[in-house]
């Protein structure tokens, strides 16, 4: 199935959507394009119950929006935040509201770069500013960085019911187009526990998993092996 027009609608215009933000022609469009109506309810889903909470646990945080912004995080956290704000609508907003409100307080009245940094720092405490979709950020327990050959994949392990885990994944590398569709495995003791792909965001989900070591296998559209790597799936 394809969308009625030629382009189709951004991600952003279905995020207004979803909002009641969009113009009239994005209502009218939607309601008219079953591809696009579709698209939309897949981001409602995203943005209702556990699945949306689970979304943007895969967001930066707004410190770490805030640091890519001034370009001060080492050259992997900052391909992995570059990738994910090119392919997410809701993080190019706050790092836009994070560029005006900077704009706004900081001028040219000689101001430090450690001033602008405290600043964008102390954004959510104690200047007033918050992104318009933080509360929708779940509670991030220190995400695994694995790194090989040029992708870097961050793993956000969450307790489940049941002692249990769920595992949120974030896929960046400079060649991102040929990761979506990605085939990932999670392997333990030689046996295949867990399969699923990666989205066109480059994140995946796993959910249901016992804890302990594991193998994480991802396999690209062309069925070239390119990660392999072990981690402890514990909280």
């Amino acid at each position: 199935m394809k969308c009625i027009t030629s382009p189709a609608l951004d991600d952003s215009q279905i995020v207004s959507y979803i909002e009641g933000e969009a113009d009239e022609s994005v209502v009218a469009h939607i309601k008219e394009c079953p591809f696009c109506s579709e698209k939309a309810t897949q981001w409602t889903l995203l943005q209702n119950g556990l699945r949306k909470q689970l979304y943007r646990v895969t967001c930066p945080t707004s410190m770490e929006l805030g640091d890519y912004h001034l370009k001060l995080l080492p050259d992997p956290q900052a391909l992995i935040i570059a990738q994910h704000v090119r392919e997410c609508p809701l993080c190019r907003r706050d790092v836009a509201e994070l560029a005006d409100f900077l704009g706004a307080q900081i001028t040219d009245d000689g101001l430090l770069g450690a001033a602008k940094v405290l600043i964008a720092r102390l954004i959510g405490e104690e200047n007033g500013f918050m992104p318009s979709h933080a509360a929708l950020r779940g509670e991030a327990k220190g995400p695994l960085t694995l790194e090989a050959d040029g992708i870097v994949i961050i793993l956000d392990i969450q307790q489940a019911d049941g002692g249990m885990v769920n595992i949120l994944g974030q896929v960046a590398a400079d060649d991102q187009d040929r990761w979506t569709g990605a085939l990932v495995e999670l392997h333990q003791d030689r046996k295949l526990e867990f399969s699923t792909t990666v989205d066109d965001l480059g994140a995946f989900q796993v959910e249901g998993i016992m804890s302990g070591s594991k193998e994480l296998r991802i396999i690209s559209k062309d069925n070239f092996l390119k990660v392999v790597s072990s981690f402890n799936a514990s909280i």
